[in-house]
C-alpha cells in the first residue's frame, strides 16, 4: 500500500514566459516549465484529510486556484513571503504567495497559530523556497510530508521532481 501524505508542498514550474514580455530572469532561463493543464493533471497519494501548500506566481494566482481544485483541495488562506530587497519586473516584485489548502472536512483549526499571513524569510538562489517556510509547515501540519517539484532533499520529507532523486514514483499523464 502506498504511503498517504498528510502534507504536500508543491512549487510547480509555471510557464511565465508565455504571458508575454518575458522580462528579466524568467523561469524558463533556469528550468523546464509545464503547461498549467499538465500540472493540474498530476496525481499524488495523499490522505483523506490533508494539507497542500501551493506556491503561485503573483501574476497568475488564478492558476493556483485551478490546480488546487483539480487536485481535490479547497483553499483556506494565502500566505505572503516578503523577500528582502527589490526583485525584477515592472513592479520589482519582492513577494511570493503560497496558497494554504485543505482536503477533507474542516475539523476545528487544524493549522493552529501561525502568527499572521506574511513572513520575512531570507532569499536563497532563484526559485529556492526559504527554510523558515518548511519549518512553519512542520509546526502547523502533520506528516508524512511530500515536496512536489522538489529541487533538493529535506530530512523527514519524501521528494519528487526532475532535479532530485525522487523518493516516490507517480503515474504521470
Amino acid at each position: 500500500m502506498a504511503k498517504k501524505y498528510k502534507t504536500v508542498v508543491a512549487d510547480p514550474p509555471w510557464p511565465l514566459q508565455r504571458l508575454g514580455g518575458g522580462g528579466k530572469a524568467p523561469p524558463e532561463d533556469f528550468y523546464s516549465v509545464l503547461p498549467v493543464s499538465l500540472i493540474a493533471s498530476f496525481r499524488f497519494p495523499c490522505a483523506t484529510q490533508s494539507h497542500l501548500y501551493l506556491w503561485v506566481t503573483n501574476r497568475r494566482v488564478d492558476w493556483g486556484y485551478q490546480v488546487a481544485s483539480a487536485w481535490g483541495f479547497d483553499i483556506v488562506q494565502m500566505l505572503t513571503w516578503c523577500k528582502p530587497g527589490l526583485g525584477v519586473g515592472r513592479f520589482q516584485c519582492n513577494t511570493e504567495q503560497v496558497l494554504v489548502c485543505r482536503k477533507g472536512k474542516p475539523q476545528g483549526n487544524p493549522f493552529g497559530r501561525t502568527h499572521g499571513t506574511y513572513f520575512n524569510w531570507k532569499r536563497g538562489r532563484h526559485s529556492e523556497k526559504p527554510e523558515g517556510f518548511y519549518d512553519l509547515v512542520e509546526q502547523i501540519s502533520p506528516g508524512p510530508y511530500l515536496d512536489m517539484f522538489a529541487r533538493r532533499k529535506r530530512l523527514g520529507w519524501d521528494v519528487w521532481g526532475n532535479e532530485v532523486d525522487s523518493d516516490i514514483e507517480l503515474d504521470l499523464p
